[in-house]
């Protein structure tokens, strides 16, 4: 994949699905993001797998060429990036904050796909300086004049989002789960601490508002819940009453600390809540910004869960 920020900077992306992820990425995958960032003109080469790791030999090319290499860990810490816009984890795989230049030209997508060669014509032609190869054209000369080109080069953009599409699939398997879709994690033990404390979020907020409370002891342990939410769930569900708990925009990860097996979550929240009560008109109850900070322990499955947790 190639993809450009709008201030300009590129990025050449090789991604490789491993069937089975145990097995580690050889060294042919870097030489090709290393290949394609020559090729497309790019300032920065990353290869993404589903692997648990990279070899050695591969890891050396990438750390001589600045190519950046993720495994499944780097996406799950890309993927809460993304959506709390956290600044922190994007540092910890190596990426930045994109600030868009105001500047920035605005033209037709299908305009801006250049002729470039293949990572495999590259290396022959520096191997053999004698062969004719055409190189990447300069951005103001990349522009389609032949109808075929276009058509061939926009079934490549086709099949490039398919592959994407696809990959990001796949993932989703291993463990991310957006907020607000139950999961039950074949392999809990992969999930960081962020992703616990984000669905054990989600559930808190559905016990609130529906005074179940199943969901919250995949991702805490009993003693917590037992003793910080079941009293007052029950005093308001003997009431006939529900607090109902929107969350009014995403909650946003402060800081992840670890010592020993425990880890410690800092988080910002929005809530708005309503307490509904039969009978009884509905009266706001909260409609605020808060911190809060929740302990996280290895339970005896392997996964963490949420061994405390301030009141919110």
């Amino acid at each position: 994949m190639v993809l450009d920020n709008p201030d300009g900077t590129r990025y050449v992306i090789q991604v490789k699905h491993r069937q089975d992820n145990e097995k580690v990425i050889g060294l042919a995958a870097v030489q090709q993001a290393v290949a394609a960032k020559a090729a497309y003109g790019a300032h920065h080469s990353i290869v993404i797998s589903n692997a648990l790791d990279f070899s050695e030999p591969a890891k050396r090319l990438a750390a001589y060429n600045k190519t950046l290499l993720w495994t499944k860990q780097e996406l799950q810490k890309l993927y809460f990036a993304a959506i709390y816009r956290d600044e922190k984890l994007l540092e910890e795989i190596g990426l930045e904050l994109g600030k868009p230049s105001a500047s920035a030209e605005t033209q037709n997508t299908s305009e801006l796909i250049p002729y470039v060669p293949s990572p495999k014509a590259v290396f022959s032609f520096q191997q053999e300086k004698s062969a004719t190869q055409e190189l990447p054209l300069p951005r103001a000369s990349r522009r389609f004049v032949s109808g075929s080109l276009t058509k061939r080069k926009s079934a490549w953009v086709l099949w490039a989002i398919t592959g994407l599409v696809a990959f990001l699939i796949v993932i989703a398997t291993l463990g991310i789960k957006r907020d607000g879709v139950a999961s039950n994690p074949s392999s809990p033990s992969i999930l960081s601490p962020e992703t616990v404390v984000i669905q054990y979020d989600r559930a808190y907020r559905h016990a609130l508002s529906t005074n179940d409370l199943s969901d919250l002891y995949e991702w805490a342990f009993p003693e917590h819940v037992n003793k910080k939410v079941v009293p007052f769930v029950r005093e308001r569900q003997r009431r006939g009453c529900v607090l109902d708990t929107q969350q009014v925009s995403p909650m946003r990860i402060l800081s992840v600390d670890k010592n020993g097996a425990e880890f410690t979550v800092r988080v910002e929240k929005h809530w708005r809540q309503t307490l509904k009560c039969e009978g009884l008109p509905d009266r706001p109850i909260l409609d605020k910004v808060f911190v809060t900070t929740y302990v996280l322990s290895l339970a005896e499955n392997g996964q963490i869960k949420i061994s405390y947790g301030e009141w919110n």
